[in-house]
């Protein structure tokens, strides 16, 4: 249990945090307007025949629309056209909830799902931090948190915010082994993002996770070899961790029935160059040409770079974190990186960390080891990567 004096310590800190984060990505997005010029075509304003998607209110509102933001208005708004199966609906439809119940335009619905969203999964993280014991790296995840380079995707109409309370929210439950709601969680997240899927697995592992959570495969597959006995599973109700396979194959004959194949959630996928598979060296060496082919002082070349240095980034904690996390949060993380790392390109990776608490868990526990200097660092390098982002992705130059 958390005292309650901790507790008002924790929510202070929260509030302080998150009010803080959002008046930078305000600020920042302020000093965007005197760098670039704005690019219409990937902006809340490309289509103006929108209306009530909020084009009236203040520029510091709408602009957090932009590029993948604009189609889950639109299917808020609308419902789904060709080309939007990627585009998973649980978002969307909360967001047409919460501005039809309220009567908002949808650009400020959708951002209040995301802000409260953002909000809950940091609460869900806190738990996370007392369940294992680690309650001395809050502040330290949080600032992790919020000062990742594309966290301005949090408070955007995007479907991160709400992806990262859902699949935290799994994680917790999980962890304190209630398994029902913890397929319900995790079958929510499955609705809201593909990436969903990797939390069968953890489900799976935790279930079955030795008490000690050594790292020893061979006590481990002895668990997992004792415990998926079919009365055990039901026992123990584990049965609810397929609502999150199920789930998925539920959206694609939804698919099926609607559009005539269920292959379309991945043919449309074509758009982004992400519908073969492609083993990831072979992405590498694409990137690699880029950097060859483009001088530095182009945009091409710095959205590579951080494309680039976002994988750089997941396969250090990948390996760092062996041995250091629970077994099946490194199994989480491990899947949620792979699944997009085959899809042909490295195009919305720095985005994917945003999801992950296994990710900024790893990342605390490292920087809790390093000096102050070191921390400082740290923080200089990803505020200036928030900021750099933030001028693009306002400004409707894509980043990520």
């Amino acid at each position: 249990m958390i005292l309650y004096s901790t507790w008002r310590t924790v929510g202070r800190t929260l509030i302080i945090g998150v009010l803080l984060w959002k008046v930078i990505t305000l600020i920042f997005a302020t000093f965007a307007t005197q760098i670039l010029p704005l690019q219409l075509a990937y902006t809340i304003w490309r289509d103006p025949q929108y209306k009530n998607f909020g084009f009236y209110l203040p520029y510091l509102v709408s602009i957090w629309g932009n590029f993948d933001g604009f189609f889950y208005l639109a299917i808020a708004r609308d419902g789904y056209l060709s080309g939007q199966q990627p585009f998973f609906p649980l978002y969307p439809v909360i967001v047409r909830f919460i501005a039809l119940r309220w009567s908002l335009p949808f650009v400020l619905a959708a951002q209040i799902v995301s802000l409260a969203s953002l909000s809950a999964a940091l609460i869900v993280v806190v738990k996370l931090l007392a369940h294992d014991k680690k309650l001395s790296l809050f502040p330290l995840i949080i600032a992790v948190v919020l000062t990742y380079p594309t966290s301005y995707s949090y408070g955007a109409t995007y479907n991160d915010a709400l992806f990262f309370f859902l699949t935290t929210l799994t994680l917790y439950l999980g962890r304190t082994k209630n398994f029902v709601w913890a397929g319900i969680a995790g079958a929510a997240a499955t609705l809201t993002r593909l990436n969903g899927l990797a939390l069968f697995p953890f489900l799976l592992v935790e279930y079955a996770l030795p008490t000690d959570n050594k790292w020893q495969i061979k006590p481990i597959l002895t668990s997992l070899r004792n415990n998926f006995r079919l009365h055990l599973l039901y026992k123990h109700r584990v049965w609810a961790a397929f609502f999150i396979p199920l789930t998925m194959l539920g959206y694609l004959m939804w698919i099926h029935g609607q559009f005539g194949s269920w292959q379309t959630l991945f043919t449309t996928m074509s758009v982004w160059g992400q519908e073969k598979v492609t083993f990831p060296i072979q992405v590498v060496w694409r990137y690699l040409k880029i950097f060859f082919l483009h001088p530095p002082a182009t945009l091409t070349y710095w959205v590579a770079m951080i494309e680039l240095s976002s994988v750089a980034l997941y396969t250090w904690a990948i390996i760092w974190s062996i041995g250091k996390i629970r077994a099946s949060y490194w199994i989480f993380l491990t899947i949620s990186i792979l699944i997009p790392s085959f899809t042909g390109t490295f195009q919305g990776m720095p985005r994917y960390g945003l999801h992950l608490y296994p990710l900024f868990f790893t990342l605390a526990m490292a920087l809790s080891e390093q000096t102050k200097f070191r921390k400082t660092l740290y923080f200089f390098v990803t505020v200036s990567m928030l900021f750099f982002c933030i001028i693009l992705f306002t400004r409707g130059y894509f980043i990520a």
